[in-house]
């Protein structure tokens, strides 16, 4: 499958928040804010696009990103929005050092 990811360090309480609290059924959905938008989001063409989460470092998991919304820039950020249910956990997921912000990131397993 063709996807681009980003992945973000979180802490255990706000990933248990979004796995919980935008789900479909209700009619809502969970966001992720960010100051400067992932400018391959805005001009790719792939199937999937995806919000991984880290905590501690770990890669956990991702989100299937429902839907973009940003501003006439990159720099002007945006969120990605995404349901509660389209969360897909990874079983010892890659550590990394904790950045603040988002990076590309991509799981072929």
């Amino acid at each position: 499958m063709n996807t681009i990811g980003i992945l973000v360090f979180t802490n255990r309480g706000v990933l248990e928040h979004k796995k919980k609290d935008g789900k479909r059924n209700e009619n809502r959905w969970c966001y992720w804010e960010m100051s400067k938008f992932p400018k391959k989001f805005m001009a790719s063409r792939v199937e999937e696009l995806r919000l991984y989460m880290a905590i501690g470092g770990q890669v956990k998991g991702y989100f299937i990103i429902h839907d973009l919304d940003y501003g006439s820039r990159p720099s002007d950020g945006g969120t990605v929005d995404f349901y509660s249910e389209s969360w897909n956990p990874i079983q010892d997921g890659e550590t990394l050092k904790p950045s603040q912000g988002w990076r590309y990131y991509t799981y072929d397993k």
